[in-house]
């Protein structure tokens, strides 16, 4: 009889043994199984995060072209017709007994020649590919000013370390728009662009307009696209936007940039 128990004893300890091998080895599997399905899903979504980049890139990139396209066929062929206008009218101008008859004209041609010329540098920065990001900037301030009749400050340090032409062109991008929509939209009179340097590059631009909230503005036509091109060329550059908007006290945003692409901003 105590054969028996011990030997149901043992039976009944290795099967008890058996089956918590069993959940263990269950536990174990659900675990890697899960853990690889996390790895699965995290490795798919950095697959479509870089697939976004670089169609966003691409789409970037096809814009900068196009716009180049445009600078070129304003500048070299609707500038050129336009001053061979002008010379033309000029030659005319000298055989008549009063000149005076076509000044106005020749005042026309040559405020639609100035507009020409903003728009293809709007278009395509010539200073910034001949002469690089800060003296593009200035000229852009000087630029905006001469255009709204609005105080825009530039401030810049001595020395900046250069970066690719192509984050410089994203950067500038950015500056362009913010300016343009403190100009448009938060009606200021004095605007002021500061860059500083140190670990990364900072371009702040303020203003003493009436403020914006930056969740509203997604939704609000042409602001709320430019507020999203620009997050989209600063998550390019690796770059963070930072907000600081008070209603009736005017904006202060600043871009901070990597001088590399692979630098992180968390050192």
């Amino acid at each position: 009889m105590e054969d028996g128990v011990s030997q149901f004893t043992l039976i009944f300890s290795l099967a008890t043994v058996a089956m918590l091998v069993l959940a263990g080895s269950i536990i174990l599997f659900v675990v890697y199984y899960q853990k690889k399905m996390i790895q699965e899903q995290l490795k798919r979504q950095q697959l479509e995060l870089d697939f976004q980049q670089k169609m966003m890139e691409a789409t970037l990139e096809s814009e900068e072209n196009e716009r180049r396209r445009l600078a070129g066929d304003l500048h070299d062929s609707v500038g050129g017709m336009l001053s061979t206008i002008r010379v033309g009218l000029t030659t005319i101008a000298r055989q008549l007994p009063d000149p005076q008859l076509i000044e106005q004209s020749k005042q026309m041609l040559d405020d639609t020649l100035t507009s020409v010329r903003r728009i293809s540098l709007d278009l395509m920065p010539s200073t910034l590919e001949k002469f690089g990001l800060m003296p593009a900037l200035k000229e852009i301030c000087e630029r905006f000013q001469s255009a709204s009749l609005i105080t825009v400050n530039f401030r810049e340090p001595r020395e900046i370390p250069t970066m690719s032409t192509g984050r410089e062109l994203k950067i500038f991008r950015i500056v362009q728009e913010l300016i343009n929509n403190a100009i448009k939209h938060a009606q200021a009179t004095e605007i002021n662009v500061t860059v500083s340097g140190g670990d990364y590059l900072k371009i702040t631009v303020e203003d003493n307009g009436k403020g914006f909230n930056p969740t509203l503005s997604h939704s609000s036509g042409s602001s709320g696209l430019g507020l999203y091109n620009m997050e989209n060329r600063a998550r390019l550059l690796n770059a963070k936007l930072e907000f600081d908007t008070q209603s009736e006290q005017g904006s202060s945003i600043k871009l901070i940039v990597p001088y590399e692409a692979t630098e992180s901003l968390h050192r």
